[in-house]
């Protein structure tokens, strides 16, 4: 029986020197805190991890030092308000559909959404409006959500009260969010933006030519995970109110019944220590992207390797694929596990990386001497790059999404609304989505994805999946 822990596995993980290409941002190194004087922070853990004595403020009702904080984030962002989140972007996700959807309303959203909008819906009795994201032809990847389908989603549902987009989606691809805007505002609703995966995207911002972070491309409300790519904590995350077509004390009042009474200090204090490394971070960013483009430049040098390249695309996240060697996105990243190089996800054919602020120089030149390797290690067996396999659409039916379940095996779910969805891995994109009901068709592709030992998420060991009773 192995009786390691999780304290063993982390210490024993750290003590590897790992190349992290996932998430945090920080990448476990404490080199900037330590050179912007936060090095005591650090050493002060345990120190700082108090409740809320005289002092110390409260997250529950902000006043001193912890309003300070959201105030310079909001100005940092150029903003109306921030709220600090420390429950994760899922706390700042739910909080902005139940505070602008009254319960049982309309919610326009891309079916891409991350999961924590679903519990969202089922929180506030919510019906969903599925927007379909475009799929990439040459990759066969989830791409954008088209401004074209949002706008023909309000005609059709004047009566929904908001629209919600992730952009970038977890592989970087990023969406027309000022076109969004304009066709939400047109019809006065509200624009939600999912940015989990793109908080440092107003940063890159400044110098470019074309905008890409959704709080300057008037989007309503942002929600970012300050943890995926900058250098604050796992679990840390702000909600950004960019207008004032919200009201500002109800999104507040809300996030308050989402997160805990017992905030961490510590959390909080890396969201702090995280705004001061950005407001005096430009050199940092410049660094960053200098380092993507190091690597953009240099890759080509790999035989049989190909990343995805485009204008829609968040070069932070790197995709990559070796199919021409006979192997898929597993193998690619096992392959570089074994140099110490740790990825952020598969999908598909294709390894992708999760680059972050706390990534320096040198982890490029280690990946791309990596990559070599492994292009020297195998011969390549076939010329074509590869993509990921397409998910077929069946064009489902779609209504409210269920509040209780039952589990029944796949084989009988033709017919049946479903609670969670249904995810043939890969490529992760969903085939049917909660709310959905399952065709005689639907259901023939998913047992056969199953009787091929795929991945279907939403298919249990048994072979069951959660639908909504029968009335």
């Amino acid at each position: 029986m192995n009786r390691r822990t999780v304290t063993d596995f982390l210490v024993e993980h750290k003590r590897q020197d790992p190349i992290s290409f996932h998430m945090p941002g920080h990448k476990g190194r404490s080199r900037l805190y330590k050179e912007l004087g936060y090095g005591d922070f650090l050493k002060n853990i345990m120190g700082s991890d108090i409740t809320e004595i005289p002092g110390a403020d409260a997250l529950t009702r902000p006043e001193s030092v912890i309003r300070r904080v959201m105030e310079n984030y909001a100005a940092l962002y150029g903003v109306r308000h921030t709220e600090l989140l420390v429950n994760g972007s899922s706390t700042g996700l739910i909080a902005s559909v139940l505070a602008t959807v009254p319960r049982g309303g309309k919610l326009i959203m891309g079916r891409n959404s991350h999961k924590s909008v679903f519990s969202a819906l089922r929180l506030g009795g919510i019906e969903p409006v599925y927007v379909k994201p475009l799929t990439d032809e040459k990759t066969g990847l989830q791409g954008a959500i088209s401004p074209r389908d949002v706008a023909a989603a309000l005609r059709e549902h004047p009566d929904a009260s908001a629209v919600l987009v992730t952009s970038p989606n977890y592989y970087g691809v990023l969406s027309e969010i000022e076109d969004i805007a304009l066709e939400a505002h047109a019809a006065g609703k509200v624009l939600i933006v999912d940015q989990a995966h793109g908080a440092h995207l107003k940063f890159f911002d400044e110098g470019a030519r074309k905008k890409r972070a959704a709080e300057n491309l008037r989007a309503d409300l942002v929600v970012n995970s300050t943890h995926k790519t900058l250098m604050s904590f796992t679990g840390t995350a702000i909600l950004n109110v960019c207008s004032d077509r919200v009201d500002v004390s109800r999104i507040s009042e809300t996030v308050r019944m989402l997160q805990t009474t017992s905030p961490s200090y510590i959390l909080m204090g890396s969201l702090d220590v995280n705004e001061k490394i950005l407001r005096c971070g430009r050199e940092l960013f410049q660094a960053w992207q200098s380092d993507l483009q190091y690597f953009y430049e240099n890759y080509r040098s790999v035989t049989g390797l190909s990343v995805i390249e485009n204008r829609e695309l968040d070069r932070s996240k790197i995709n990559l694929n070796m199919k021409p060697y006979g192997f898929g996105g597993e193998r690619l990243a096992a392959e570089l596990q074994e140099q110490n190089i740790w990825v952020e996800m598969v999908h598909g054919d294709y390894a992708m990386l999760m680059t972050g602020l706390g990534n320096e120089r040198r982890d490029y030149e280690k990946l791309l001497e990596a990559l070599q390797y492994i292009s020297g290690k195998y011969g390549i067996t076939e010329n074509e790059t590869g993509r990921s396999e397409d998910v077929l659409a069946f064009n489902l039916e779609q209504g409210p999404i269920p509040s209780i379940k039952e589990r029944i095996p796949l084989a009988e779910a033709a017919g049946r609304r479903l609670y969670d969805s249904l995810i043939p891995y890969p490529p992760g994109i969903p085939l049917a989505c909660p709310g959905e009901i399952l065709t005689k068709e639907a259901v023939q592709y998913l047992q056969e994805r199953v009787r091929r030992n795929e991945t279907v998420i939403g298919v249990d060991e048994t072979g069951y999946v959660c639908v909504a009773p029968e009335v």
